[in-house]
């Protein structure tokens, strides 16, 4: 079994040269984080825009866009010098799905208060890793507990879901993806975060993936299945078990790439 998963490498690598690659971003709410070049307005931007990564794709950059936008492009330096129900006010109106603006104020108001409190988001995340952890599961766990306590008002618990209840956090993974990876789409502003640790975000288009090359067998879409397949991304590249998500995302969500010519070059690895 351990030998069939890691025969899949040069198919993949082979996907990521030809996918890893910024033209084939869009749609994507990462296109929007992306504007932001400091550090600090990047991670705040990630996380509002990985919250509200559900659904159409072209929607979310929309969304996103939408919730953004009245705190222009110094995005920290807005969010620190306006008071909580000033960015209410500036974000009344928002609403996607199941979000209104309540929810996506209270986000931004905690994110930018342990932001201040920690002096990053990243420092926030990491004081609740514990060394014996295998995985980031249960420091991404700490992490939305401290943004929830941090809320001067609740916002929706879907929309940072706690992985401790069991579900795929797909959202939460995707923001860490974003924040501690660095290549071509991977902005990476997490310097100490360890790629390693990193679990699979877990949506409809990547389970369907890895469910087609043999890489996860669990047929509900939960936490365990995300770590089941991180686990075998892990026998394929234990440094950076998150290498291959992007690209294998992308014929799940471009109209213009057929799932059965992308992953046909597998056939006969599986």
């Amino acid at each position: 079994m351990i030998t069939a998963i890691k025969g899949l490498s040069p198919g993949l690598e082979n996907l990521y040269k030809q996918y890893n690659n910024p033209k084939w971003l869009r749609p994507d709410p990462l296109a929007i984080v992306l504007e932001y070049r400091q550090p600090r307005d990047l991670e705040l931007a990630a996380l509002a825009a990985a919250a509200l990564a559900l659904g159409n794709a072209s929607l979310i950059e929309k969304a996103v866009l939408t919730a953004l936008a009245p705190f222009g492009p110094k995005l920290s330096g807005s969010l620190y010098l306006l008071k909580d129900e000033e960015i209410r006010e500036a974000s009344s109106g928002f609403i996607y799905r199941f979000f209104g603006a309540d929810d996506i104020a209270a986000l931004l108001c905690a994110a930018r208060t342990v932001q201040k409190d920690h002096g990053s988001l990243e420092n926030a995340f990491l004081d609740g890793h514990l060394a014996s952890e295998a995985d980031y599961a249960m420091a991404a766990s700490r992490f939305v507990k401290l943004v929830q306590k941090a809320a001067p008002w609740p916002f929706k618990p879907n929309l940072l879901p706690d992985p401790a209840k069991g579900s795929a956090a797909k959202r939460l993974f995707l923001y860490l993806r974003w924040m501690v990876r660095k290549d071509a789409i991977d902005p990476g502003p997490w310097a100490r975060a360890d790629p390693a640790l990193l679990l699979v975000p877990l949506d409809t288009h990547m389970a369907s993936a890895c469910r087609r090359l043999g890489l996860l067998k669990r047929r509900s879409t939960d936490l365990k299945a995300a770590r089941e397949a991180s686990a075998q991304f892990r026998l394929i590249r234990p440094d950076d078990p998150l290498r291959y998500d992007f690209c294998m995302t992308r014929p799940g969500i471009r109209p213009d790439l057929d799932p059965d010519k992308c992953f046909a070059p597998f056939i006969d690895t599986i």
